[in-house]
């Protein structure tokens, strides 16, 4: 039983500092330099490709992409009207 407590905790503490690492700290550079508009651009690529992944991991549990696949197959309005 400890041993699952201890191996829990240490999950824990492994997936937190893990994340920690991945933060980009831009207050190093002068605002106006090309570092800090370059720092700044990595920030938003990771937070817009993060925001990307789990929109697509909604649609793809939404029931709207087997919709719009068989609207795409369909050559007429009545083989959309089916089932």
């Amino acid at each position: 039983m400890k041993i699952k407590i201890i191996l829990f905790f240490l999950n824990f503490l492994m997936i937190n500092f893990s994340s920690f690492a991945d933060v980009n700290d831009c207050t190093q550079f002068k605002k106006l330099s090309a570092k800090y508009i370059e720092c700044n651009a990595k920030k938003f690529r990771n937070k817009t490709n993060e925001k990307v992944k789990i929109s697509k991991e909604k649609f793809e549990r939404s029931g709207i992409k087997d919709k719009l696949k068989k609207f795409k197959e369909s050559k007429t309005l009545s083989d959309l009207i089916k089932d």
